[in-house]
């Protein structure tokens, strides 16, 4: 991602109120709570594009055309410091352990296999680090349930599975990708 991305990330995000609040920051903000709610909105969008201009932001874009339509978020866990603040997604991470942690699928472009290309994407730029794995944390949901869109942000277990994730042995709210060492 590069400050030139802002302009399509503004278009896709401006236009949905739930990504309008959190500019994919909600890994990034320490705490919830009031300190969350104290960011939502225009605080997130500063603090996600200055990342963005500082080059701090890992993350994939999906078009059609000319008009994004998807996004997922990437990047070294260590760069998502409410993760490590997680009760339920608590355990020890590998060293160099990559996050795949938010997705949004513009509407009218869900279910076509834009969240699959875009887990591909967020695949492949580890490779050029030393990271041995990517983990993600696939939304709960029961057998035969379909999950509302904004409550599937974080993947399902199906797009992951369907990846080569499998859950973590530690935690299986947590699911692992692990690379072959060359």
């Amino acid at each position: 991602m590069t400050p030139d991305d802002a302009a399509a990330i503004t278009d896709l995000f401006g236009a949905n109120s739930v990504c309008r609040g959190c500019w994919c920051m909600h890994w990034r903000v320490e705490k919830g709570g009031k300190s969350w709610q104290a960011c939502w909105g225009e605080p997130n969008r500063r603090a996600f594009l200055k990342l963005l201009k500082q080059g701090q932001v890992q993350g994939a874009l999906a078009f059609a055309e000319d008009q994004p339509v998807g996004w997922c978020n990437f990047g070294p866990r260590e760069d998502f410091p409410r993760l490590k603040r997680s009760r339920v997604l608590a355990y020890k991470a590998a060293p160099q352990t990559w996050s795949v942690n938010c997705f949004f699928i513009a509407a009218g472009w869900r279910k076509r296999g834009i969240a699959g290309a875009l887990l591909k994407m967020a695949a492949k730029r580890p490779r050029s680090t030393r990271a041995r794995v990517l983990e993600a944390y696939p939304t709960p949901q029961q057998p035969g349930q379909n999950l509302v869109a904004p409550f599937a942000w974080t993947g399902t277990r199906a797009l992951f599975a369907k990846a080569g994730f499998k859950p973590s042995v530690e935690n299986e709210r947590v699911w692992v990708k692990r690379r072959n060492k060359r």
